[in-house]
């Protein structure tokens, strides 16, 4: 089971592109102040189960969506990133390039299922980690990523801003959710320019 392009907070990319443990833990206080309750008890539903309600939005790209309970999450993300071993939760999606299938932990689709009651701080952050595995769906199509050229991940955040309407209208959701502070991913900001 290959699992790739996770969207975490102490993942590789911080390591390999140098910005070191400090981003990774500006990252985690950023997310702390805003999911304080991302973590939900896990229900008495299957281990791993599609969600046709997230595939209205994955299905455009020829993907499908899969959401795992605990332990099968943290399988999942053991698979393929042991080096974050114990940090299963700091994990938030996964593009499973072998299966076409954008991996996500059970109470993420929970609370995109269930966004008229979710609170909206934690429903924009599932909009984002969606948007953000879409376009590592779209990165893998152009690049055949992750063979013949790694993942961007500061692209696949900037496409999880981009994506954002997008994806909330893709989904039926019609209440009015802004997207994550910037600060939550690693969009560059772009400066305007003057006429």
């Amino acid at each position: 089971m290959a699992a790739s392009a996770p969207v975490g907070l102490a993942d590789r990319s911080d390591r390999q592109e140098g910005r070191g443990y400090a981003a990774a833990l500006r990252r985690v206080a950023v997310l702390g102040l805003l999911c304080g309750g991302l973590a939900l008890p896990a229900s008495g539903a299957a281990a791993v189960r599609e969600s046709a309600f997230v595939e209205r939005a994955t299905t455009p790209y020829r993907a499908s969506a899969s959401c795992y309970d605990r332990p099968d999450w943290a399988a999942l993300v053991d698979v393929g990133y042991p080096d974050l071993k114990g940090q299963e939760t700091d994990v938030y999606g996964l593009w499973r390039y072998d299966l076409r299938q954008v991996a996500l932990p059970a109470h993420s689709c929970r609370t995109l299922e269930g966004w008229r009651r979710a609170r909206a701080s934690t429903l924009r952050i599932w909009i984002f980690v969606l948007g953000h595995e879409l376009t590592h769906v779209q990165q893998s199509d152009l690049y055949n990523a992750p063979w013949s050229r790694p993942f961007d991940e500061v692209a696949a955040d900037c496409g999880g801003y981009a994506k954002f309407e997008a994806i909330r209208i893709a989904l039926g959701i019609r209440r009015n959710v802004s997207p994550p502070p910037l600060s939550f991913g690693e969009c560059p900001l772009r400066r305007a320019h003057r006429r």
